[in-house]
């Protein structure tokens, strides 16, 4: 199973990498987990290379953590480590250009993103470009699924007041929106902020060693999901991107080295050993 195949190869990195022996808490169940780092040391779940500027950064931006993140397997660590060196570098157009947005230039970007408070819908990464265009990211990595809600009267009066707006002519026809709203709550809402008639983009990334998210997403992407809508949305793996994230700052000698090392690490951390192996031979 990739989660708990994950949790082990993490265990053996807080040990081996970090040098911690002591086993953290789920405080969901008071239990100590070799996966997870004692909450006095969680600026450990962040890279060595940028840590330093990256806690100023959160606390700056008064990014809120959150409460599981000294969990190694942690998302938003994820999210953090590997979008906050190409912000601090000004290296964001390389993210542009695996995109296939090379020509596009950032205007602003944020992490923790609500887009409207009264949907309330967090995305884990957002740029907007100089053109307007919006990028959107939801950020995953063990998670055993994307997020579900149980029917009920306060969710079908949202339905009736936000969703019923927001996916029109986002389904196939035919369908019961509601109930694939409840099925699918956390990828609707995403896709609810594309639309066929702009180029906004949802990108979710996670690793493709983890088959029930890339499932779960192909099945209501090509059996719910209006035609029109596909281009707007784009599953990658964390391997693709990293892959190709690799290839280009080996390209570019300009590249600060410790932005190669923080990516080095990202690789050994979170990805296949045998995906990072082919790096630590260049």
């Amino acid at each position: 199973m990739y989660k708990e195949k994950t949790k082990k190869q993490l265990a053996s990195y807080k040990v081996k990498q970090l040098g911690v022996l002591k086993d953290g808490i789920w405080k969901t169940n008071k239990k100590p987990y070799p996966h997870i780092l004692p909450t006095e040391q969680k600026e450990l779940n962040l890279l060595e290379p940028y840590r330093a500027d990256l806690l100023s950064y959160i606390a700056q931006q008064k990014i809120q953590l959150h409460r599981d993140f000294h969990h190694l397997n942690s998302s938003q660590a994820v999210c953090l480590n590997f979008f906050y060196p190409l912000l601090k570098e000004n290296l964001l157009p390389l993210l542009l250009n695996i995109l296939k947005n090379k020509e596009e230039t950032v205007e602003i970007c944020e992490f923790e993103k609500v887009i409207s408070r009264s949907e309330g819908t967090n995305f884990d990464f957002y740029i907007r470009l100089k053109s307007g265009k919006q990028i959107f990211f939801e950020i995953k990595y063990t998670e055993s699924g994307f997020k579900k809600e149980q029917p009920s009267e306060a969710y079908q009066a949202k339905h009736e007041v936000v969703y019923k707006e927001r996916l029109v002519g986002k389904l196939r026809p035919g369908i019961n929106e509601y109930e694939t709203l409840m099925k699918n709550y956390q990828l609707l809402r995403n896709i609810s902020y594309v639309d066929a008639s702009d180029q906004n983009l949802l990108v979710i990334i996670c690793p493709e060693g983890n088959i029930k998210l890339r499932q779960e997403y192909e099945t209501l992407v090509d059996n719910l999901i209006a035609p029109a809508l596909h281009k707007n949305i784009r599953f990658l793996t964390w391997e693709t991107i990293w892959t190709e994230l690799m290839d280009l700052l080996l390209a570019s000698p300009a590249v600060p080295e410790r932005l190669r090392n923080q990516y080095k690490l990202f690789g050994e951390k979170y990805l296949a050993d045998e995906k990072n192996d082919l790096y630590e031979k260049k």
